[in-house]
């Protein structure tokens, strides 16, 4: 990558793994590489990209493709975390590849990649289940938790501290 906000942005999504995850993660970008840029699959993937309407938006919609693709191909035992991380930095692989092939007249800049990684995350989240509701039930649960002594302590006595 050339261009420095996408720089930026996988650098901070790299800060943002957790080394548990590192290995899953590094797993599922080699993946999804992988079929971004093979020659069976790429024309598939970045055609219609050329006078599309909200190439943006079309590039988040098929990041979060892929990553289901992926996803059903592990039989969903693909952990959801890397995968929704390394789906952000394939989106970001494909705004750069875009952007340099001028494959859509797009000027990827920090408000394309933030337009691009929300669209990504509306779209994904809800085919995995992960709607407005549940979480903010989950966010409930954890403050309440984070909110209650004796639950906090319990807690953190079933993580070994």
């Amino acid at each position: 990558m050339n261009n420095p906000d996408l720089q930026a942005a996988q650098a901070a999504i790299d800060k943002a793994v957790k080394p548990a995850d590192r290995q899953a993660y590094d797993r599922i970008v080699v993946a999804g590489m992988k079929v971004m840029f093979s020659k069976q699959t790429h024309n598939q993937i970045f055609q219609g990209l050329e006078g599309a309407q909200d190439p943006v938006a079309l590039t988040a919609e098929g990041a979060a493709g892929l990553m289901l693709m992926l996803r059903e191909q592990s039989r969903n035992t693909m952990p959801m975390g890397p995968m929704i991380m390394a789906g952000q930095s394939l989106l970001l692989e494909a705004l750069d590849f875009i952007e340099q092939g001028g494959l859509a007249q797009i000027k990827v800049d920090k408000a394309v990649i933030a337009q691009a990684t929300q669209h990504y995350i509306e779209t994904i989240l809800p085919k995995i289940g992960m709607t407005p509701e549940k979480m903010q039930a989950t966010i409930g649960q954890t403050q309440g938790v984070m909110n209650d002594p004796k639950k906090m302590a319990a807690f953190k006595q079933s993580m070994g501290g």
